[in-house]
């Protein structure tokens, strides 16, 4: 199949791609009629828990999961729901434990918890870790795989797909700021959901005895992997839920921007429970698709796809016809435009408030942090274009930032839920932990290939899977935490109390209704991953 050219999209089509684009651009305007600091940043703490919730799933979902996750999940079966249904150990502890204490922090970004918790170095610290990541992995993966949709649906090669993409999302992204990005981006949610569900609900019907015909035939129906499995090793699940999601989930500025700008700690908590909630539609979504498609292929229903980054594209091209065609390439469009508004705004937020504020104009004003955290959202687009064209070398390029992730989010996860959990942990702990877990960065890159996830060192001869390594790596680290805080002083108490969880944190659930209560919806979303896991062990 050649998948250089273009689908075949007819007049009703560019039709509704046209519309979805005008009515982007409207939605984004129109919500940046301001642009004082906190309205540019965390949208003047006026969002509602709904917003919030479809805010956070827009900011997730993106090229990665309808082209990426898609096209990973054609070769390596259920597993890759992992990546949608081992989210709810962080969301809960984001519920219960991260964002109560973030709130009342009364911070902007994340970084600066951190210096309020441990100081500045380690603010500093996690703030060059976040602008590096937004710029050179999250950023250069939903472009690569953007341009490769733009590819394969209207024929631009993919040097003029990434210029179209940084050139139309940059400009109200750069210039409208968080209020853009959460209107936007909820317009944009409620888009990609319908339109990933139509595919999901066309591609099964199109399917040989349905749903159960699907999982009967399907490889390997299981969510948890031997230690040997060559895309998710149970290892590498554990670090999945308990690392690399908990630090996406709780502390990454791009995800999490939203419930700082909630209206109250409520709105805040409900917002993120709400995506729990969708965590199972998600796969349906985005990882089913590939289940179908493999399906289909076996079947000799659909022609062998040679690009695996292409599949949910052929899915379109061959099981919708005009109309909806039109319908979920503007899905596709709203994907990979609300991750990049939303890694755009959030890179800006963090260089202009932890950087440029911190070190170089404490008294800038709001038009100042405005303008440069304009300059920092374009400079940030500016910086991943080269990168992608080496991200689009990857067979999968959901394995670009998987790759990267599993290591870069170790420090963060051990230092924040350190400095969350125990009184003990010491700033001087914190930042040895992030400066000895660097170096480890280039190691996917070094050792790593772009076919697999599978690591050879030249020096022994033998090669390990990149996430059982980062598990070790992981156990490490939290090692090293906790024995350089012992060797340290910590801070006094008394002065950490307002930066520690604890249980006061639910209080005043007792003075709501019982379905208004953030405990039992958590509850009631942790029993429904509990069943899924327990179906397909």
């Amino acid at each position: 199949m050649n998948l250089l050219a273009a689908a075949t999209l007819a007049p009703v089509d560019y039709a509704i791609v046209a519309v979805y684009l005008l009515a982007t651009f409207a939605i984004g305007f129109w919500s940046a009629r301001k642009t004082k600091a906190k309205e540019f940043f965390v949208a003047e703490k006026s969002l509602p828990w709904w917003v919030i919730g479809l805010t956070m799933v827009a900011a997730s979902i993106s090229a990665e999961q309808m082209l990426g996750e898609v096209g990973y999940a054609a070769d390596a079966g259920l597993v890759v729901s992992n990546w949608d249904l081992a989210v709810f150990p962080s969301l809960a502890l984001m519920v219960l434990v991260f964002l109560p204490v973030f709130l009342r922090s009364g911070i902007t970004t994340i970084p600066e918890y951190l210096e309020k918790r441990f100081g500045k170095s380690t603010r500093l610290l996690f703030a060059g870790y976040t602008v590096f990541n937004n710029a050179c992995v999250a950023l250069v993966m939903v472009l690569a795989l953007g341009a490769t949709a733009l590819k394969y649906f209207l024929g631009l090669p993919p040097f003029w797909g990434v210029l179209a993409l940084i050139a139309f999302t940059g400009v109200y992204t750069v210039y409208g700021g968080m209020s853009s990005v959460a209107w936007t981006d909820t317009f944009q949610c409620a888009l990609l959901l319908v339109g990933g569900l139509i595919v999901f609900g066309v591609g099964l019907a199109n399917v040989p005895d349905g749903w159960s015909g699907l999982l009967q035939r399907m490889p390997a129906p299981h969510l948890i992997r031997s230690v040997n499995d060559p895309y998710v090793p149970w290892p590498g699940l554990v670090l999945l839920a308990l690392s690399t999601n908990v630090w996406y989930c709780c502390t990454n500025q791009f995800y999490v921007q939203a419930c700082l700008g909630a209206r109250n700690e409520w709105h805040g908590r409900m917002g993120v429970l709400l995506t729990a909630f969708l965590g199972p539609v998600l796969t349906l979504c985005f990882a089913f698709p590939g289940y179908i498609a493999h399906d289909l292929v076996q079947q000799k229903l659909l022609p062998a796809i040679d690009d695996a980054n292409a599949v949910y594209p052929v899915l379109i091209e061959k099981l919708l016809g005009p109309g909806l065609r039109g319908f979920l390439v503007a899905a596709v469009l709203a994907a990979i435009m609300s991750t990049v508004s939303s890694i755009v705004n959030a890179t800006a937020s963090v260089f202009t408030i932890d950087i440029y504020q911190r070190l170089l104009r404490p008294a800038a004003s709001d038009r100042q942090l405005v303008r440069m955290g304009r300059w920092a959202g374009g400079v940030s687009l500016l910086i991943a274009l080269p990168l992608t064209f080496l991200a689009l070398r990857y067979r999968y390029i959901f394995t670009y930032t998987q790759n990267a992730w599993c290591i870069l989010a170790i420090p963060i996860m051990v230092v924040f839920t350190a400095g969350l959990l125990w009184k003990r942990a010491t700033a001087a702990a914190a930042t040895a932990t992030f400066l000895f877990v660097l170096p480890f960065v280039a190691v996917p890159f070094i050792f790593g290939n772009t076919e697999d996830s599978w690591l050879k060192f030249a020096f022994s001869g033998g090669r390990i899977h990149l996430f059982n390594f980062a598990f070790l790596l992981w156990l490490a680290a939290a090692a090293f935490m906790v024995l350089a805080s012992a060797l340290t002083t910590p801070r006094d108490h008394a002065s950490l109390a307002p930066f520690l969880w604890n249980l006061r944190v639910m209080r005043g659930e007792n003075s709501r209704p019982l379905f208004l209560r953030v405990g039992f919806w958590c509850v009631l979303a942790g029993g429904m991953y509990t069943v899924i896991y327990l179906r397909f062990w």
